[in-house]
């Protein structure tokens, strides 16, 4: 008799998640959250950096990629009470969580309540271009600010080819993604506790312009494991240069695991 999936579209793990190169039997998974408009695709240039055994799963938030017709989520509980039944099938194999920019946000808030509920751990946290929970202030929210000036703010970070601004239907688009996106990241409040038992990893741009060196550097008070700070000839938006200091940390982690 064939069995019959009876997951809904909300813990159905494809639906939330873009797994571009799947392994038979994966060494290590990444768990990636993008940034702030940004889906899943946002992590294929990754790919040809990764080893093939490594497999990249990267987070796609309702309301885009293949997910267009649902409704967009700008609230963080719901977001996160969605994805962490989605993301569970994948915990059977060691993984890392991956957070861009302000993906961080969120990929640091799912971390602690994964182990808050006794969950497993991931093997490290790498997060970037996001300041630490201890200095972070939302002082003047993005989500409030009108149409033009949104965009033009996102366009600055370097996440957004500024040709949108040229195209009102795309305007119209991104303005509802960017905005219910910026509500979860601005809105989120990190769960209260001890530091994470897990190594994390920062990357940051030298000539970021919105996140300081002493923001970054800041992240080591949420670790009581190994902490490390790693900086790139770049701004805020670090996406491409990121994959490759990404694979030289899997690939540390994999040797590790390798030793006897």
């Amino acid at each position: 008799m064939t069995g019959i999936d009876t997951a809904t579209p909300r813990t159905r793990p494809s639906s939330w998640v873009a797994r571009p190169r799947r392994a038979a039997n994966p060494a290590l998974r990444l768990i990636c959250f993008p940034h702030v408009g940004a889906g899943g695709a946002a992590f294929n240039a990754w790919l040809d950096l990764l080893p093939a055994d490594v497999e990249l799963c990267a987070i796609r938030f309702p309301g885009r990629e293949n997910r267009l017709r649902e409704p967009l989520v700008d609230d963080w509980r719901e977001l996160l009470d969605g994805l962490e039944p989605a993301l569970a099938p994948l915990l059977d194999t060691p993984f890392v969580i991956v957070g861009h920019c302000s993906g961080s946000v969120l990929a640091y808030e799912y971390a602690r309540r994964l182990i808050a509920a006794g969950g497993p751990a991931p093997a490290m946290v790498v997060l970037s271009s996001a300041p630490a929970p201890a200095v972070r202030q939302i002082d003047d929210p993005l989500h409030l600010l009108p149409r033009q000036e949104l965009l033009e703010r996102v366009i600055e970070f370097g996440g957004m080819a500024k040709e949108i601004l040229d195209d009102p239907e795309l305007m119209v688009m991104f303005e509802r993604i960017l905005r219910a996106d910026y509500r979860v990241i601005e809105r989120l409040e990190y769960s209260t506790g001890e530091p994470l038992p897990v190594p994390i990893t920062l990357l940051g741009g030298r000539r970021d312009e919105f996140v300081s060196c002493a923001d970054l550097a800041a992240w080591s008070a949420e670790t009581t494991m190994e902490f490390s700070l790693h900086l790139l000839d770049a701004g805020h938006y670090i996406l491409t240069e990121a994959g490759a200091l990404v694979a030289d940390a899997v690939r540390g982690l994999l040797g590790r695991e390798a030793q006897p």
